[in-house]
């Protein structure tokens, strides 16, 4: 008799066991479009809200230096020549005055230096004039003692002259009553005629005698006084002849000097500082208006100066902050610094007149650019907790905040690119 077997499990166990790797059935509840609508609104809000009350800021990154207020001071050649001597050395500081170059500019010739052969010339006349005054000062020294000497003989001469007059007038004035005294006696009958005469022609001949002495003594007193006007005039006349030859030299030296400035002139410093750059050296030729330092004034407060292209230049305006970075300290571990625009150039200036301002830039302009003049928030940086001063000649990256506007326009500057080209072409073509 045939039996069936009988399975160990039921046939539906087997078939759910099957299946069971699919895992239990869920009932999925579908969202309320109640629900979707108020998260899909509230989202469309926030965005709505970013846009309008959203804000921001155009940039614009800039290069620039460090400099001082006062500028850089550039020292320029005079004109061309040849380095004799370079004193000027990087880093050093200089004060108003010091040397800081000899340039020569002496020309050779079939005579030699053609300055130095003239030099020499005009030292030669100068020497010669300078003797010349020596021996004119000597000969003045005995030319007014002889003259004083001859006037004190005068005036000695003038005093015997009067001692004589005096002593004459004394015996004339017995000779005349005794020549009377013979002329009474003669007319009595009591003595002769030749006694009368001889007294008569000894009291004439003493009268000749004074006249003779007093006219001596004018020629005397004339002659004393023209010695006295000589004296008194000489020093004024000998200062006069002194002092044409004098002028003659002063002439003389203002040519040597002017002989000397053609041969060699030297260039000092125009004001106290430190000397940036030195970008010559001795022994070098230079033309007229080549620079040869820069030096840096003492005690000036520091600023930015930034050069921008015309792309850049149409929103800026004094006021605007910027934003400064120093390249001697790396803004990631340092941060940035502000700063506020003070001063705008009103038109360009070519790579040539932007080179100080630029000594840091990079990268370095190629095109006319507009200088932009920052006054920073604080004059130094703080390093490791250290207030560092800035220092002229550092690098400057800065970005420019320009206009500030809600995130919905930037949207849609687009359509009002698309505004103004409509306009332009209405503008071409009216009909």
């Amino acid at each position: 008799m045939n039996q069936t077997a009988i399975p160990l499990f039921r046939k539906q166990a087997v078939v759910a066991q099957r299946d069971a790797w699919l895992g239990n059935p869920r009932l999925i509840q579908p969202i309320s479009v109640q629900l979707a609508t108020v998260i899909g609104l509230t989202i469309i809000s926030l965005i709505v809200a970013v846009l309008v009350l959203g804000e921001y800021t155009r940039r614009v990154r800039v290069h620039g230096a460090v400099v001082p207020s006062a500028g850089v001071l550039h020292v320029f050649a005079p004109q061309a020549g040849r380095l004799l001597q370079a004193q000027a050395t990087d880093a050093a500081t200089v004060e108003a005055g010091d040397p800081l170059f000899l340039l020569g500019t002496d020309t050779t010739t079939n005579l030699g230096e053609t300055e130095s052969v003239v030099k020499d010339q005009l030292q030669s006349r100068i020497d010669e004039i300078a003797e010349a005054i020596r021996q004119r000062v000597r000969l003045d020294e005995i030319e007014k003692r002889a003259l004083a000497e001859r006037r004190g003989a005068v005036k000695l001469e003038i005093e015997r002259v009067d001692a004589q007059i005096k002593q004459t007038e004394e015996y004339i004035a017995v000779l005349q009553p005794r020549a009377d005294k013979y002329r009474r006696l003669v007319d009595s009958g009591i003595t002769l005629e030749r006694s009368f005469e001889s007294a008569e022609q000894n009291y004439m001949q003493n009268r000749q005698e004074l006249e003779a002495l007093r006219r001596q003594r004018v020629q005397l007193e004339g002659t004393a006084v023209d010695l006295g006007s000589r004296l008194e005039g000489y020093d004024a006349s000998a200062a006069i002849a002194l002092g044409e030859m004098r002028q003659r030299i002063a002439t003389l030296r203002e040519q040597l000097a002017q002989a000397e400035a053609r041969r060699a002139i030297v260039i000092a410093a125009p004001a106290n500082g430190t000397i940036a750059a030195v970008l010559v050296h001795s022994g070098q030729l230079v033309a007229a208006g080549l620079p040869l330092v820069s030096i840096l004034p003492t005690g000036e407060a520091m600023e930015v100066h930034l050069l921008a292209d015309s792309k850049a230049i149409g929103f800026i305006r004094e006021g605007a902050r910027v934003l400064l970075r120093y390249t001697a300290f790396p803004y990631q571990k340092f941060g940035q610094y502000g700063g506020s625009i003070t001063k705008v150039s009103r038109v360009t200036l070519q790579p040539t007149e932007t080179n100080a301002d630029a000594l840091a830039a990079q990268p370095q302009p190629t095109q006319a650019q507009y200088r932009i003049t920052v006054q920073p928030d604080q004059p130094n940086v703080m390093a490791y907790g250290k207030a560092e001063p800035l220092r002229a000649g550092m690098g400057v990256e800065a970005d420019l905040l320009l206009d500030t506007r809600p995130l919905y326009q930037w949207l849609l500057e687009p359509l009002y690119s698309l505004r103004g080209r409509a306009i332009d072409q209405a503008v071409k073509n009216p009909k």
